[in-house]
């Protein structure tokens, strides 16, 4: 007697998942996860065959060539099977990131944004384009499933931007003008640049630390996501982690966000620029700054002290509300914790009570293509989720 239909895709989806965590299973060990019987599993295997999820391959070593007998047949996921698009509209690049169905980067690509010009149909056509290209490119366009999108702003469920500062961009349909320019892919969803570059951090490297984890991605701006039990915690809009309007003083080094006192206005890359030409100061670029940092100038060590003290307060802030095991730094700004993580952590520990177990501060492992990838990968690990209704 054949399976019921609901019962066989809540297995066929079990079977995607354990192949996903170890990469290569036998047929009896596939079993052995599911807690299936040999018969039962195969049938599974078989209708994944079919549709071309997964792929047999005979064992490859040095040693079989001297034993006797079958050779061993793995199953693996067939990373051709599917394309997964992720894009990044970002300040100064747009990047178009895809992966494959096993988890390969199968491309990366960017595209400068001219500063004076990022009108949104501007924007959409350029990534238009290099989604264009990237599928025209492709033996088989069609295994490319679905595209996400993410924006250094605030994004509501429904793919509107509420405001996207360092694109000038407000209350826009950017979901909409994306779907309505692009026809070659789906579209699926739009999202917050800092939570596709979370979903990066965390497919990299897969700690339970960062199951409860603060990621901020700090540039022009201050983007943040809240990771709680593995979740990305959205909030009742879709406005959760907008950490860099969070009010922590008076005033600011410079008003980036039209808000008194905003954590943004102290700690992104323009304020450690203005607060270092205010001492005195000659370096307008971050790069420069760096060098000054490296060079042990006493303005630019002084700039990074008082950075240090309000990225303290504002982690501080982050750390009494929700408690995070880890919190993980992003972006340019990252580099100055190569500086100054040290007194970081002191400047953490001293708004805090005295038995209060400060979180790590860690700089991200990855580079600015995360969004892009990040937005990617929540692509594929949604097409790799048990659907709702079977679970």
């Amino acid at each position: 007697m054949s399976m019921p239909n609901t019962v066989r895709k809540l297995n066929e989806a079990r079977a995607r998942q354990c192949l996903m965590k170890h990469r290569t299973l036998s047929r009896a060990d596939l079993a052995r996860e599911l807690g299936l019987t040999r018969s039962t599993s195969s049938s599974i295997v078989s209708s994944l065959l079919t549709h071309g999820q997964i792929l047999e391959q005979e064992e490859s070593s040095p040693s079989r060539e001297v034993r006797t007998g079958r050779p061993s047949i793995s199953l693996t996921l067939n990373p051709d099977y599917a394309i997964f698009l992720g894009a990044d509209i970002g300040a100064s690049f747009i990047r178009l990131c895809a992966i494959d169905f096993e988890g390969n980067v199968r491309g990366l690509q960017a595209v400068r944004i001219d500063r004076d010009r990022t009108e949104p149909e501007i924007l959409v056509e350029q990534l238009a384009q290099l989604v264009e290209d990237y599928c025209a490119g492709l033996p088989n366009p069609a295994i490319v499933k679905r595209l996400n999108v993410s924006v250094p702003g605030v994004v509501d469920f429904n793919g509107d931007v509420l405001r996207a500062p360092p694109l000038g961009w407000k209350r826009l349909a950017l979901l909409e003008l994306i779907q309505d320019r692009i026809k070659c892919v789906q579209t699926h969803r739009l999202l917050n640049d800092a939570n596709a570059f979370s979903a990066a951090c965390r497919n990299l490297d897969n700690k339970s630390a960062l199951q409860n984890a603060v990621f901020l991605l700090i540039d022009e701006g201050v983007g943040g996501c809240v990771i709680n039990n593995g979740e990305i915690i959205e909030g009742n809009q879709g406005f959760a982690g907008e950490i860099g309007h969070m009010p922590i003083g008076e005033g600011g080094f410079c008003n980036l966000t039209g808000i008194d006192g905003a954590f943004e206005n102290f700690v992104a890359r323009g304020a450690i620029l203005e607060r270092y030409q205010n001492l005195g100061g000659d370096a307008i670029q971050f790069d420069a700054f760096l060098d000054h940092l490296e060079a042990k100038d006493p303005l630019a060590c002084d700039a990074l002290s008082d950075w240090s003290y309000y990225m303290g307060k504002g982690l501080a802030v982050l750390t009494t509300l929700l408690d995070p095991e880890v919190i993980v730094v992003g972006g340019r700004i990252g580099d100055l914790l190569k500086y100054g993580l040290p007194k970081l952590q002191s400047d953490l520990a001293s708004f805090l009570l005295d038995d209060t177990v400060s979180p790590r501060i860690e700089f991200a492992k990855i580079g600015p293509e995360g969004p892009a990838l990040g937005a990617a990968t929540l692509l594929r690990l949604e097409s790799f989720s048990v659907p709702r209704q079977l679970s």
